[in-house]
């Protein structure tokens, strides 16, 4: 798994694509524990700060549609944050996905286990945009069945783009998370598109699959990481020359222009 890792950062660092038929079939994950080898080759690899991590795919309901295992985690880079009102470079955002989430951050050194979700008042809530992005060639991942796609994205830092992060949520844990609408407005095309039901998820049960997917491996977060908790809308296939207009009901805005 270490040469998917570090063929991955070469891609990353020279805005190349990977395409897979040069991979060998050993250095493709078949298992998380494979994928999440490859993801830590990645990172000592690209050798760039992390402030924090992300985590996608927490509804159960999503992975039973999607054939996944589990959820999809990786790190955040701190070169990788953008202002709330902001303009992208579309080169920059291969293959990418805009989505909307919640994003806690932590306000003190802890580890990963059972009691990191004890204290919520060392956790702070904010409005967040996940562009997502990856550089692998997609017809040459496409041949994979899912379950292997996901674990290609493991490794690819849990398909890790751009990081957006808005304002405090306060007095977050009294609010009703689930039922904050979103509103969506891509080039004046507006539309309410975000989950309800059981693909809801709530940011404190993303933190406790967290918990689940790293309590055994001694690691920490900072203070001040932040952890990306999944998306609340269906993902936006973003588009060049897209302008994207977003509202969390009562909480934030954000325009994001695509060129």
């Amino acid at each position: 798994m270490k040469n998917l890792g570090e063929l991955l950062a070469k891609s990353w660092l020279d805005k190349t694509f990977l395409n897979l038929d040069t991979v060998n079939v050993k250095d493709i994950p078949s298992t998380r524990k494979e994928a999440f080898e490859a993801q830590n080759s990645f990172y000592q690899s690209i050798n760039k700060k992390t402030v924090g991590w992300k985590i996608g795919a927490v509804a159960k309901e999503v992975q039973e549609e999607e054939g996944y295992d589990g959820p999809v985690p990786g790190k955040i880079f701190e070169d990788t944050f953008l202002q709330i009102n902001t303009n992208i470079d579309f080169n920059d955002i291969p293959y990418s996905n805009l989505e909307c989430e919640y994003a806690l951050q932590f306000l003190k050194d802890s580890n990963i286990d059972n009691e990191l979700d004890k204290d919520l008042n060392q956790i702070k809530l904010f409005t967040a945009i996940d562009i997502t992005s990856t550089r692998y060639e997609q017809t040459s991942k496409g041949k994979f069945d899912k379950l292997i796609q996901m674990y290609l994205g493991i490794a690819d830092h849990g398909n890790g783009g751009r990081i957006i992060i808005g304002d405090e949520i306060i007095d977050w844990k009294k609010k009703d998370l689930n039922n904050i609408k979103i509103k969506f407005d891509v080039n004046g095309d507006k539309s309410e598109p975000y989950f309800t039901g059981t693909k809801r998820i709530h940011p404190l049960k993303s933190l406790k699959a967290f918990i689940e997917e790293f309590k055994s491996q001694n690691i920490q977060v900072k203070a001040n990481d932040y952890l990306l908790c999944g998306s609340l809308i269906q993902p936006y296939k973003i588009k060049k020359n897209d302008y994207i207009k977003i509202e969390y009901e009562g909480l934030n805005k954000f325009e994001i222009k695509i060129k």
